[in-house]
């Protein structure tokens, strides 16, 4: 999607941009071959310049291009070009506060197989982790994943792109929180993993605290659960959006969710439902 993008470019709107495509004007490729532009030559002449810099940017792997020149709204369409050096992330927390609050699991996903750092373990072993990766896919880490883990690790260098899926998918009207969309994409849970929340996750945590080594491998279940989520959910509303444009793009192949093999208590997620009242 990128090669067809031109809205990164200084001075170029999405009503430039889709002038563009309506012209012929579909790749980047397309703009360098083309005669009689219907831009000033100042503009065009800035349009070849800023091209010529992306495919650079493309081609070098660097992520922290795009993500510095593309509209927040539009960084979904870096996704496939990056997705080989992409991580998926989420953390439990003992609260809401950043200030006041711990980080007490980070699960991430890259494609191929589940991490899980947990505090007390290896929770320090995560900031050199993260260093690998090009690009981080988030559903609201912008505002909440991502100044927990600035808190915990004033030093962390978090990877240069980041796609938070909560602002990609109220853009496609999809909404209900990262397990409301899951339910609208059809990407349901198993069984009792539907009822645990962030309230829930916490309750989880005090209860491993208290010895209940069955709370923390619920806990980091749920955790991993969201995570490999994010990527099914990446790869559809990538989908969605290519198809809003009047421009044919080559889809992904879309993925069903992943599944995991990994231990949790159903009954102890019952007991923790009866036991606090939910609102």
């Amino acid at each position: 999607m990128l090669k067809h993008t031109f809205i990164h470019i200084p001075k170029v709107g999405e009503v430039t941009e889709r002038r563009l495509w309506r012209e012929g004007i579909k790749t980047w490729e397309d703009f360098s071959s083309y005669d009689g532009l219907s831009l000033s030559p100042g503009l065009e002449g800035l349009v070849r310049s800023h091209l010529s810099s992306s495919q650079r940017a493309l081609s070098g792997g660097d992520a922290a291009f795009f993500e510095r020149w593309l509209p927040s709204g539009e960084l979904w369409r870096m996704y496939p070009d990056f997705s080989h050096s992409c991580i998926f992330l989420d953390i439990e927390t003992t609260g809401m506060s950043h200030g006041w609050n711990d980080v007490t699991v980070i699960g991430t996903y890259d494609g191929y197989e589940t991490n899980v750092f947990v505090r007390g373990k290896n929770l320090r072993d995560f900031p050199m982790y993260a260093r690998k990766y090009s690009m981080l896919v988030t559903y609201n880490g912008k505002q909440f994943d991502v100044p927990f883990l600035k808190a915990k690790f004033p030093d962390l260098r978090l990877p240069a792109a980041h796609i938070d899926l909560r602002f990609v998918t109220h853009r496609l009207d999809l909404k209900g929180g990262l397990k409301g969309v899951e339910r609208l994409l059809g990407l349901d849970r198993e069984g009792k993993l539907q009822d645990v929340d962030g309230f829930m996750a916490v309750k989880l945590w005090h209860e491993y605290r208290r010895g209940n080594q069955a709370a923390l491998d619920t806990l980091i279940r749920c955790n991993l659960e969201d995570v490999v989520g994010l990527k099914a959910i990446a790869e559809r509303v990538y989908n969605m959006g290519i198809n809003k444009l009047p421009i044919p793009v080559q889809p992904l192949e879309v993925n069903p969710r992943p599944r995991l093999n990994l231990p949790y208590d159903p009954e102890l997620i019952s007991w923790l439902k009866d036991r606090y009242v939910y609102y």
